[in-house]
């Protein structure tokens, strides 16, 4: 189902930041500054953002949130697992002696 776009935002812009924004628009592969700017404001960052719609970015989003989910365990266990060899090897040299 094609979504009619009905809302409009405004804000006013300098000549020099309209000149870096265009400039960056077309730099960036977009048909037009309302492209771009739509594509960055729902998240985007560059060139492939601008050719998907909010739902690639919701998806961007939900595995960036899992990458950082699962390299938060990651941490986890290898600090668990320093411990235990740091203990480990504080019982054999106290054995030892």
């Amino acid at each position: 189902m094609n979504n009619i776009r009905k809302r409009l935002i405004v804000f006013r812009v300098t000549d020099e930041e309209y000149a870096r924004i265009k400039a960056t628009s077309n730099s960036q592969g977009a048909r037009c500054v309302s492209e771009f700017a739509r594509a960055i404001m729902l998240g985007g960052r560059g060139r492939s953002d601008i050719a998907h719609d909010s739902a690639d970015s919701v998806d961007l989003n939900n595995n960036l949130r899992s990458v950082e989910h699962r390299l938060g365990m990651l941490e986890l266990y290898v600090s668990r697992l320093s411990e235990a060899l740091s203990n480990s090897t504080n019982g054999r040299i106290q054995s030892e002696s």
